[in-house]
């Protein structure tokens, strides 16, 4: 939809739909017409939603609505400038500086603070794309200056953002790595002790704490999006919740925040067709939420994600699935354009003792030169040598598929099949339980009440006669597993 057919009737609609969990969004402009304002903070949240394309939208809307809004061209260039999800480009940079441009030309007679939100973002844009990077710190002085001076929440939280991107995500010593990180979550816990429901300040919360070795500052934050009412055009702010669940272990409160995530998603792409925010999102949101269900127990809620995931994949992971929840015969039989054949075919082939068929996909990976460059081709070619007795191989193998994994993946982003699973279940039908129980371990320790890896570690432990704390392990898995309609056995552990 271009700016020029937004009409009278949809600047009715869109305003209407303002929901409660943005009333927090608000930075109050010069105009005097209600519905420019409106559309205003509509595009301000959609950009606190990563949602670009259609915060542009919405500030194109706020412009048409009143010329001389020189805030609402303001608006348009942060639209189109960078997120921590979004790089920029030479586009997005022309788009921006131009946008920039129309703001400064209805600079006079501003307040000064809007004034000052205009001027940082002329600093942004004032050279090339090529050579940026000082206008970038040039922006983000002049925002970081403005938010301590003016303690405004909006400032605060741009300037937040701006901080992150800079100073990056990476955690040392129990602390975010970077100094400007490290400022950026000073600005949005002030930012949460003043306004807890801040969506914005909630969504870098989640992020602020992605690889963090401890995630439970962030817990108040993904309850507090789960508890929101979002538009379509806000999925991403659902699927942030997902993120701290994943990543703390509560699988199925992650499971929930994508279901919730994913109807928003279809909706979207119901109303917008030609959506870039579906383009650009549905695949991780689609993804989290899949790996979230392969790591339960529940075969036809994982079915019902795989079609999913085929539907955005163009692919189908029918017998991935059927591989995870030890449907073997199933994923053997699985047909052609399968994600991840020939190895799940051949890994099926292992567990059914047809190892002439697990043979053939081992040499059809290796004259592709596959074994390098994915884990699962890995895993697989550690599962055929331990079936054929080639047991330094086979932790080789696994030892690569975890290294691979570890470089990445992270964050709320888990394999579908860990290694550290793997490197337990080798262990553990070679009859090294303790070492089995160790690489258990460090799969929980990777990944939280990974039910798999509790599985095998009360399996374990159990053999080595330690049934006291395979008692206990065998309860958590229990209260993982509840609800479940698969059961386990060492031969179906990866």
């Amino acid at each position: 939809m271009s700016a020029t057919s937004i009409g009278v009737g949809v600047v009715i609609v869109l305003a209407a739909v303002i929901s409660a969990a943005t009333t927090s969004v608000h930075l109050p402009v010069s105009t005097g017409d209600p519905q420019a304002q409106a559309l205003f903070d509509r595009g301000l949240f959609y950009y606190y939603a990563y949602d670009g394309p259609d915060a542009v939208r919405a500030f194109r809307a706020a412009a048409q609505r009143d010329p001389r809004l020189a805030m609402a061209y303001w608006g348009v260039a942060l639209a189109y400038g960078p997120d921590l999800n979004t790089p920029l480009t030479v586009q997005r940079f022309g788009d921006a500086g131009r946008a920039v441009a129309q703001a400064v030309a209805r600079y006079a007679g501003l307040p000064a603070w809007e004034r000052t939100f205009i001027e940082a973002m002329a600093q942004r844009y004032r050279g090339t794309f090529a050579n940026r990077q000082s206008d970038e710190t040039a922006y983000r002085r002049a925002m970081l200056a403005f938010a301590t001076s003016s303690g405004d929440e909006n400032a605060q939280l741009l300037t937040a953002e701006a901080l992150f991107e800079d100073g990056g995500l990476t955690w040392r010593n129990g602390a975010l790595a970077s100094d400007e990180a490290r400022r950026g979550l000073e600005l949005v816990t002030s930012v949460l002790n003043r306004d807890p429901t801040n969506p914005m300040a909630n969504h870098l919360c989640i992020h602020a704490f992605d690889f963090a070795p401890r995630r439970t500052p962030a817990l108040a934050c993904a309850k507090r999006l789960d508890a929101a009412s979002f538009p379509p055009q806000a999925e991403h702010l659902a699927h942030m919740a997902a993120h701290y669940w994943i990543e703390t272990g509560n699988y199925a409160a992650a499971l929930a925040s994508s279901e919730r995530t994913y109807a928003l998603v279809s909706q979207l792409y119901a109303e917008e067709p030609l959506s870039e925010h579906v383009t650009q999102y549905a695949g991780h949101d689609v993804t989290l939420g899949y790996s979230a269900a392969m790591m339960l127990g529940n075969y036809a809620v994982a079915l019902r994600w795989a079609q999913r995931m085929g539907g955005v994949f163009k692919s189908r992971f029918e017998a991935l699935t059927a591989l995870r929840f030890g449907r073997s015969d199933q994923a053997f039989s699985a047909g052609i354009d399968q994600f991840g054949e020939p190895s799940v075919r051949g890994f099926a082939a292992v567990q059914l003792h047809q190892l002439d068929d697990a043979r053939s996909a081992a040499a059809a990976i290796r004259a592709a030169g596959v074994p390098a460059h994915g884990y699962l081709p890995q895993l697989f070619l550690a599962r055929f040598a331990e079936a054929t007795g080639n047991r330094n191989e086979a932790e080789r193998w696994i030892d690569v598929a975890q290294k691979n994994q570890h470089l990445e993946l992270g964050g709320e982003r888990i394999p579908l099949i860990p290694a550290e699973e793997a490197l337990g279940g080798f262990f553990l039908r070679s009859g090294r339980n303790d070492e089995a129980a160790a690489a258990f371990t460090a799969a929980l320790a990777a990944y939280p009440d990974d039910p798999r890896a509790l599985f095998g570690l009360a399996s374990a432990l159990e053999a080595s006669g330690k049934r006291a704390q395979a008692a206990q392990a065998r309860a958590r898995f229990d209260a993982v597993w509840e609800g479940s309609d698969t059961n386990l056995d060492a031969d179906a552990l990866p």
